[in-house]
């Protein structure tokens, strides 16, 4: 019976050490889209995350993700369509679930990206309204590979040479190097 006892103490404390340490990596890419734009965004960003070796990532609409999943991620890549210069009233509402008391997501890292239809839409007045929400819950803001995704990736999806039915290879690359830069930053921090 000793034996047993040790045997199941030991399992168990493994399987917590393990659980932490997949914990301790774990990005959570989470998004709302309606044309399925903002999704292939969300899945370039993926992309770039699985380049980074022991980093793990879960990748799902927002409205699909539970609180637990909010907590036990290292860090937060968080995507929106542009509405109005805005993020979707259901981006908005899923960062004012958040828990705020005992300010949790304090110290995860928090990254964004979005699709708008034009230029000077509101792209980057809509990555700062999400960026301000996240360092209000004292999360470190992370931007991506390149200067001009220091705020996060963006794409135009609805003018010029850009209105395409598909997101443009330019703007996948940038979502695929902020989803890298935030698996690099998570294997530092974490």
């Amino acid at each position: 019976m000793k034996t047993f006892s040790k045997l199941f103490f030991f399992l168990a404390i493994f399987s917590c050490v393990s659980l932490k340490a997949q914990s301790e990596r774990n990005i959570l890419i989470t998004y709302h889209s309606e044309s399925g734009k903002t999704q292939a965004m969300a899945e370039a960003v993926a992309k770039g995350v699985a380049e980074v070796k022991g980093a793990d990532f879960v990748l799902k609409p927002i409205a699909e993700v539970s609180e637990h999943e909010i907590l036990q991620a290292s860090a937060i890549i968080l995507g929106s369509p542009v509405y109005n210069a805005n993020m979707t009233p259901e981006v908005q509402a899923f960062i004012n679930s958040w828990p705020f008391e005992g300010r949790p997501l304090k110290n995860k890292i928090g990254a964004v990206f979005v699709t708008g239809g034009g230029f000077s839409i509101g792209e980057e007045a809509t990555m700062f309204a999400m960026i301000r929400s996240m360092m209000i819950h004292g999360m470190i803001i992370v931007g991506g590979e390149e200067l001009e995704a220091a705020f996060g990736a963006s794409a135009i999806t609805g003018e010029g040479e850009f209105a395409e039915k598909e997101v443009q290879e330019i703007f996948l690359k940038k979502a695929e190097g902020l989803g890298k830069r935030v698996g690099e930053m998570v294997l530092k921090f974490y």
